[in-house]
């Protein structure tokens, strides 16, 4: 077990420095970029802002913050339920997903020199 810990604690260490030292996602923060990555690998769900505070542990207004500046940059689009107009669902806006999927293959790139 306890080599195995060690596997992955450098596995993470390599990934860091690889991710800080390419500097792939400069074209956005770090929560935009976490967001969109959930976003894009979850295109067929219909997400909320609580769902997404749930997966990354934000808080509400911090996402609330993220999500108002990704709208006005037009990276994603909120749409409200036809059932229920209290809930709001978020997804990636379809003329932007080029710019990220960019970045997404650039950063699954440097996880392949990783493996």
């Amino acid at each position: 077990m306890k080599d195995t810990n060690e596997k992955i604690l450098d596995a993470w260490v390599q990934l860091i420095m690889a991710v800080n030292s390419e500097r792939l996602v400069t074209d956005m923060p770090f929560n935009e970029a976490v967001i969109c990555n959930l976003l894009y690998r979850n295109k067929d769900l219909k997400m909320t802002a609580t769902d997404l505070c749930e997966i990354t542990g934000m808080q509400k207004s911090q996402m609330n913050r993220t999500l108002t500046a990704m709208e006005s940059k037009d990276i994603i689009i909120r749409q409200r339920s036809n059932s229920d107009k209290r809930v709001i669902y978020i997804s990636l806006n379809l003329n932007k997903i080029d710019d990220y999927q960019n970045m997404h293959h650039n950063i699954l790139s440097i996880v392949d020199k990783l493996a």
